[in-house]
């Protein structure tokens, strides 16, 4: 268990793209192997505009992360924010909390503003515009999206 907590503690950003891509890769190939729904499009001609918004998110992502990184370190040395809250918390709970919080503030919580506020959903209608629906829409986000 040490081993993986380290890992990911320090994991390469090469590694993690490669674990993006990946993903991505192994469920469009699955889509188009086992396809819930007979699609009648080229899956090429449509994945590529989703490519080229995965990749501004990428880029923009890791450009910015560093600022995600100064953060956590700070939050870590000052002991600061919600999970500090419990002192003596077991590794697993520390996780799941982690996992939960961060979850709710930096996706649904996001999303869900940018369902309500209307600037922000002039941006996120980026994603909700894909003609046809498959494993690329979900990562087709407006390069502003990411700031």
């Amino acid at each position: 268990m040490d081993t993986i907590l380290t890992y990911f503690e320090n994991i390469p950003s090469s590694h993690r793209s490669l674990i993006l891509v990946s993903g991505i890769t192994f469920f469009w190939l699955l889509e188009g192997a086992l396809p819930l729904f007979n699609f009648k499009y080229k899956k090429w001609r449509h994945a590529l505009p989703n490519f080229f918004f995965t990749l501004t998110t990428i880029i923009i992502n890791f450009s910015l992360a560093f600022l995600l990184l100064k953060t956590s370190d700070w939050v870590q040395a000052n002991n600061f924010g919600i999970i500090n809250w419990i002192p003596n918390m077991p590794l697993w709970l520390y996780v799941v909390m982690g996992i939960m919080l961060l979850d709710f503030f930096g996706a649904y919580l996001a999303h869900y503003v940018e369902h309500k506020v209307k600037p922000l959903w002039m941006i996120h209608l980026v994603h909700h515009t894909d003609h046809e629906v498959d494993t690329t829409t979900a990562n087709r986000h407006h390069p502003l999206e990411s700031l």
